[in-house]
């Protein structure tokens, strides 16, 4: 029989933390809910063609939102966990790494995507680019180190704020526009959204201005660090969007926009495991200072709960993908199917998570860029190669073998450096 008193005796000390963690999903789910509700009437109000276009260059700029300032997000909270005297320093750096690297990226993709965004003429798609790569590439990254300030300084209640609350107010900029004023195009969709993210950064540079003034210098040693992040998860995210960029070349725009639908929901459920490892990587960075081992240790401890709960929002996924039609209209009724394949693909992604952040936590960038590096250029390639082959059964194949892959991967060289460490101490 289970003993209520043992059970009691084994949550109570957990309770904290649970909190933070059901506060952190809380407000993520808040965030996500609202963005997905944008996405809807996007997707309803844009049509297919047009929203389509939407989702291809939504996909190459969240890849260049990856490399945007080196990782700021990680680098600021890493620094300023373990010594928050240097939060001025730490803020200056980040700051100026997303202006330089933002600026350049956004310049690079306009021209580059110029010849394949084709929607109205060559000026309209310029003024197009002009508005959403910057808002895309930028503003995001600056978005998020705000928030990051307040994880640094263990401020959940005000992280989960910025977090939703910038959720919802482009869900309401979404809702104005389509329902308000009758969006039409895709031209007067990115006037919009980048007047909602201005709005957004100048907010949050309020918010953050009370705990001091940037010291405006580039951390040499930082930039390694942060390129070694910035360029797995870039590697990370090329993996995630391939697939996308994949159909663009091979299919119509309208295939693109049912898939890029079912994708989408996918991409909102990864919310629930990202906010856990939000909560506990304050903790592994302190743990990692003494090593991987300690990094390892603490992970494990925390690795059957992401699973818990990774298995639970696919469990979530796959019911509720018989209503995805409903919410974005009959024309995207394949979407029901995207979702409930794909759905499972949570858990290996939570696994991944967590071996990923110790990694760094321990201050192994070099190691987790390497083997993120070797694993997601492997499924690229192979959702290049089995979806151009087999269509989208291929590419389904191609994500679950390159995810079970990058998280084995992770958690072996998690374990070898701290074998290697427990050597060295002892």
């Amino acid at each position: 029989m289970i003993s209520i008193p043992a059970v009691v005796q084994f949550v109570r000390p957990k309770l904290p933390t649970l909190r933070l963690v059901v506060g952190s999903i809380g407000s993520l789910v808040i965030g996500i809910f609202a963005q997905a509700l944008a996405f809807i009437l996007l997707a309803r109000f844009l049509g297919t063609t047009e929203f389509g276009h939407l989702t291809t260059i939504t996909a190459v700029t969240a890849l260049a939102n990856t490399l945007c300032g080196f990782g700021p997000g990680e680098v600021l909270r890493r620094i300023v966990s373990r010594d928050p005297a240097r939060y001025p320093e730490a803020l200056g750096h980040t700051t100026l790494m997303i202006m330089l690297t933002g600026a350049s990226l956004s310049l690079l993709l306009i021209a580059g995507m110029m010849p394949f965004v084709p929607v109205g003429t060559p000026l309209e798609r310029l003024a197009i680019l002009g508005l959403l790569v910057p808002t895309n590439v930028i503003m995001p990254g600056y978005l998020s180190l705000i928030e990051n300030v307040f994880l640094a300084r263990h401020d959940f209640k005000r992280a989960n704020l910025i977090n939703s609350g910038a959720g919802v107010v482009r869900a309401l900029v979404a809702a104005v526009a389509c329902l308000g004023f009758g969006l039409g195009s895709l031209s007067t969709w990115a006037i919009w959204w980048a007047g909602c993210h201005v709005a957004l950064c100048v907010a949050g540079f309020l918010a953050i201005r009370h705990f001091g003034r940037p010291r405006w210098r580039v951390l040499r040693e930082e930039i390694w660090l942060g390129w070694h992040l910035a360029w797995s998860s870039f590697l990370i995210m090329l993996r995630h969007n391939i697939d996308i960029l994949v159909l663009s070349a091979v299919t119509s725009p309208e295939f693109v926009a049912v898939y890029g639908a079912g994708r989408r929901l996918i991409g909102a459920a990864l919310v629930v495991p990202g906010a856990f490892d939000r909560v506990i990587y304050g903790k592994l960075a302190v743990a990692g200072r003494s090593g991987a081992a300690a990094s390892l240790k603490l992970a494990r401890k925390y690795l059957v709960y992401s699973v818990g709960i990774s298995a639970l929002t696919s469990i979530g996924l796959f019911a509720v993908a018989p209503f995805a039609p409903l919410a974005f209209g009959a024309a995207y009724h394949e979407a029901t199917g995207v979702v409930q394949v794909l759905a499972w693909t949570v858990i290996p992604t939570a696994v991944q998570f967590l071996a990923f952040d110790a990694l760094n936590a321990a201050d192994r960038h070099k190691v987790s860029a390497a083997v993120s590096g070797v694993a997601n250029v492997a499924g690229a390639a192979m959702v290049v190669v089995l979806g151009s082959a087999f269509g989208p059964v291929g590419i389904y194949v191609a994500l679950y073998s390159s995810d079970i892959a990058r998280g084995t991967g992770l958690w072996l060289a998690l374990q070898r450096l701290a074998r290697a460490d427990l050597r060295s101490k002892g």
